[in-house]
């Protein structure tokens, strides 16, 4: 049984699928059974007998974070402990998704497992802190690093644009942070070939989509497939801009593309270029109902200046 932590979220959905798939058989819990009290995990886990979890959660508002350090720590910390030392007396392996963004940008060369970690927001040192408690309590761990997520289940970069693109003329998007978007669907394809391998090559991963690029080139290329697609219906100019053009509360990592080159070496996963998966993602988009995609039109991103 595999005990799927944040099965509502936009990843855990996308684990979920994968798994009903490839029929293997899952529980899912969400705010339901809080990460914030150990007896009601407990409690979940006397009744699941679970083999793996997974853990899909975590706070995410990233700017919010800045004023809400006391929440932030709380589910992305504390939470994150109390997860880890459920597994280590249940003595089942666990799976946790953390970020780029322990890292402080200043490198220039692809970030590996073992390079220095400096966060420079409240959301990233509320991130290294859970995966520094993972380590300590539990090594039967697989901490996987993850960077620019989107995917069909919430509002992402991608439904962003898109409904920007057909409702503006022009918009602006930075192109000073450096990075690889990922398919959500991509990384839970990797967390089941590490769970139905039953993979005791613990430790720290990085994944993300083959390739770098900027958030400016990632909208250029879901403008252009967009397009082709006829997702995007109007014209629209996209502009380039710098961080310093649009501030948010919380500062990004200028660089974070992310090196595969440990997850490709241990698992053998195939690694799709960024914008091939961008691609298939879209050809997902045409085949849903207009009311299943305009759910997730909801929320903006702070990549934008508009």
């Amino acid at each position: 049984m595999i005990w799927i932590i944040g099965s509502n979220g936009m990843l855990g959905r996308e684990l979920s699928a994968l798994l009903e798939e490839k029929n293997l058989t899952f529980t899912g819990t969400d705010r339901e059974v809080s990460i914030l009290d150990p007896s009601a995990l407990k409690e979940f886990a006397e009744n699941a007998e679970p083999s793996w979890i997974v853990n899909c959660s975590g706070y995410t508002a990233v700017d919010r974070a800045e004023s809400d350090k006391e929440a932030a720590f709380a589910i992305n910390a504390q939470g994150v402990k109390n997860i880890a030392s459920l597994a280590l007396e249940l003595d089942i392996p666990l799976i946790h998704i953390s970020t780029d963004y322990v890292f402080d940008g200043t490198s220039r060369i692809p970030l590996t497992e073992d390079a220095p970690v400096s966060p420079v927001s409240v959301y990233g040192e509320s991130k290294l802190s859970g995966e520094n408690a993972i380590r300590k309590i539990h090594k039967k761990h697989f901490i996987i690093r993850t960077a620019w997520l989107y995917g069909q289940y919430g509002p992402n970069f991608v439904y962003t644009m898109i409904k920007l693109m057909n409702a503006k003329e022009s918009i602006k998007v930075v192109d000073d942070q450096h990075g690889s978007p990922t398919w959500a669907k991509d990384l839970a394809g990797l967390m089941f070939t590490i769970i139905s391998a039953e993979s005791e090559t613990y430790g720290t991963y990085h994944f993300s989509g083959e390739g770098e690029c900027t958030w400016y080139t990632f909208a250029r290329s879901i403008y252009e497939f967009g397009k082709e697609k006829n997702l995007i219906t109007s014209d629209c100019t996209i502009e380039p801009c710098s961080s310093s053009e649009f501030p948010t509360p919380a500062k990004r990592p200028e660089y974070s593309l992310l090196s595969k080159e440990k997850v490709k070496k241990t698992f053998g996963f195939p690694f799709p270029d960024w914008e091939d998966s961008l691609v298939r993602f879209m050809d997902i988009l045409l085949c849903l109902d207009e009311s299943e995609v305009s759910q997730w039109l909801k929320s903006m991103i702070p990549f934008l200046n508009q």
